[in-house]
């Protein structure tokens, strides 16, 4: 009896550290994702007016253990999980940061940069949207 607690023990201890761990990154760069970030405009689009849907109280966070949420003020809007690579985007021949989310659409994918604390997100299709977005 004692032999079976300890084994359950240690499969519940062994589960929180794969629970609670950390996404892989391809440098130190893609690791400044990681927080929450206030949006503070949008741009481009179909018809080049940006995303109007969006206002300053939406806010995203970017968990290390691949956990994606979107927020308006304090209401979850959106939750996926997501991965960082380094590769080719459709607006330059350059390997770029790419964030690549699961459960909102399998094919979104957006490019990023993050210069001081202004997050550049760029949606990897034709006609995409461009966020800026700064820490908080």
């Amino acid at each position: 009896m004692n032999a079976m607690k300890k084994l359950i023990t240690l499969s519940f201890i062994a589960m929180l550290f794969i629970g609670c761990g950390k996404i892989n990154t391809p440098n130190a760069d893609a690791e400044k994702i990681f927080g929450k970030w206030r949006f503070v405009s949008s741009s481009g689009g179909f018809a080049g007016t940006g995303n109007t849907s969006y206002s300053s109280n939406d806010l995203y966070e970017y968990k290390e253990n691949g956990t994606f949420s979107h927020y308006e003020g304090n209401q979850l809007i959106d939750q996926s999980s997501f991965s960082l690579q380094l590769g080719p985007s459709i607006f330059s021949q350059t390997d770029q940061l790419l964030i690549h989310y699961g459960g909102i659409s399998p094919q979104l994918s957006q490019s990023f940069v993050i210069h001081q604390d202004t997050l550049f997100l760029s949606e990897e299709v034709y006609d995409g949207f461009q966020y800026v977005f700064v820490k908080q």
